[in-house]
């Protein structure tokens, strides 16, 4: 038994121990306070950064299961919630960018090939046989480079998705930029005109969905303006310095105006030197281009006819072959309308071409015949007036062809400066190649930027097509 002294004195005992801990636990419970901030900032680093390793682990794991499902062809879903793609982001960057546009690119490259050999007459002669064309290595270097463009596209899209964990139009910018290094991989002859022509197509654009949004002013008429100021350069260079245009486009506008450079040169240029003009000893003699004909106004009338079936011939591919490369499907829908649309087209069309090439005659003859002389105000003149008939052609297809015309007379100008008023030492020459990578590079960016911003939906439609057939429709 315990008597009451010795319960008494250990619950003392008991209470005393409390009381001292209640005060150890007071004063270490200050202590605790006092140290709260720091250490609870530390945890939360740690924290954060345990939770940044399991994230790139996880990331880093699907990665890899992706990359080996992709070698056994398994399809795997995706799982990002930021990418609207169907398939994981490695099968989308290798089935829908590298394998499916390295195909679309190729195919399209040597269906072009080939139905330029048809065309021309050419199919089946040396360099141009079916296996020459199908095997060419002109084609797979063009699908190459469409191939790892739309890869590296998809590839960095991801990344920064991922990343960020949101979906941004920077984003589709920055990874169509990086992309466009890719032209690096295709024929260096041809990589200025496609930088060329993709840049000034991407600033149309950028410029139509800003008119459609009130934040620039539309210019009327702009289209007939622009394309009547892109004659001056190469209706001038076409008849005083050939040399400055594009070797297969100045053959293509002596095949369209059914003249001969030597015809040309000996009635605008001098016949006896390299000179533009006609030295002071050389008579000026009537328009030798057509020498046949007495008459300016009967010639220019009769090859106005003439020129009807030859531009015919140039706009057939023309009008059909988008349509049968990209859209196939609506001419299966509704062959008779098809038919009957595309001819009405190309009727229109070559009445505009052959109205184009026979006003730069017409006025080169009337202007020389007048005042006996060739100077270079006339090449000018011609040039703008010849713009006019643009007003010919179909409204919708007037963009269209000054979208053609712009680059080439960018490129003629260029090769104008860079022939008369260039230093010595070539830096310009030097530096075109790094700027057709860039302007590339940019055209690529901006087009990109407006797919993927809301409110903007004014695209080109061949640009539109162009742009799906490579990278896709889902990024």
């Amino acid at each position: 038994m315990v008597s009451r002294e010795q319960a008494g004195l250990v619950m003392g005992e008991g209470k005393g121990k409390d009381a001292g801990t209640g005060s150890s636990s007071q004063r270490s419970g200050k202590i605790h306070r006092n140290r709260t901030f720091p250490m609870a900032l530390n945890r939360l680093r740690a924290e954060m950064k345990d939770n940044w390793k399991n994230d790139l682990g996880r990331q880093l794991k699907q990665f890899r299961d992706s990359a080996r499902s992709l070698v056994t062809l398994n399809i795997v879903p995706n799982t990002c919630k930021v990418c609207p793609h169907k398939y994981s982001c490695a099968q989308n960057a290798f089935y829908k960018g590298l394998f499916r546009s390295f195909a679309a690119g190729f195919i399209f490259k040597a269906m072009l090939n080939f139905l330029s050999a048809a065309l021309s007459g050419k199919l089946g002669r040396k360099g141009r046989t079916l296996a020459d064309i199908f095997w060419s290595q002109d084609s797979l270097r063009f699908g190459q480079f469409i191939g790892v463009m739309s890869f590296l596209f998809k590839a960095v899209l991801c990344t920064l998705r991922r990343l960020t964990k949101r979906n941004d139009p920077k984003f589709h910018a920055i990874a169509g930029f990086v992309s466009g290094i890719a032209v690096l991989l295709d024929n260096p002859s041809r990589r200025g005109n496609i930088a060329l022509y993709c840049i000034i197509r991407a600033l149309s654009d950028l410029y139509m969905n800003l008119k459609a949004c009130n934040q620039i002013r539309s210019i009327p008429h702009g289209n007939i303006i622009a394309f009547s100021l892109a004659q001056v350069p190469i209706i001038y260079s076409f008849t005083k310095c050939p040399e400055l245009l594009e070797k297969g486009y100045h053959r293509w506008i002596m095949k369209m105006g059914n003249i001969t450079a030597e015809d040309l040169r000996a009635t605008v240029r001098s016949r006896i030197s390299d000179n533009m003009h006609r030295l002071p000893e050389e008579a000026w003699e009537p328009c030798q281009y057509h020498k046949h004909h007495i008459s300016c106004m009967k010639y220019n009338a009769e090859d106005w006819v003439l020129g009807l079936g030859r531009a015919a011939r140039i706009y057939l591919p023309v009008h059909v072959l988008p349509t049968l490369m990209f859209s196939p499907h609506k001419i299966l829908q509704d062959p008779g309308n098809f038919a009957k649309t595309r001819i009405k087209n190309i009727i229109r069309s070559a009445l505009f071409l052959t109205s184009y090439q026979t006003t730069v005659k017409a006025m080169h003859c009337t202007i020389r015949s007048v005042i006996k002389d060739d100077p270079s105000l006339t090449s000018i003149v011609a040039g703008l007036v010849s713009g006019l008939s643009l007003l010919v052609e179909h409204p919708r297809r007037r963009s269209e062809l000054t979208l053609y015309v712009l680059p080439r007379a960018l490129e003629t100008s260029f090769n104008y400066i860079r022939k008369f008023h260039s230093r010595r030492n070539g830096r310009l020459a030097k530096a075109m190649p790094i700027v057709a990578t860039v302007s590339f590079q940019m055209s690529i960016a901006l087009w990109m930027y407006i797919q993927a911003v809301p409110e903007w939906d004014r695209l080109n439609h061949l640009n539109k097509n162009a742009l799906k057939a490579v990278f896709g429709s889902r990024h």
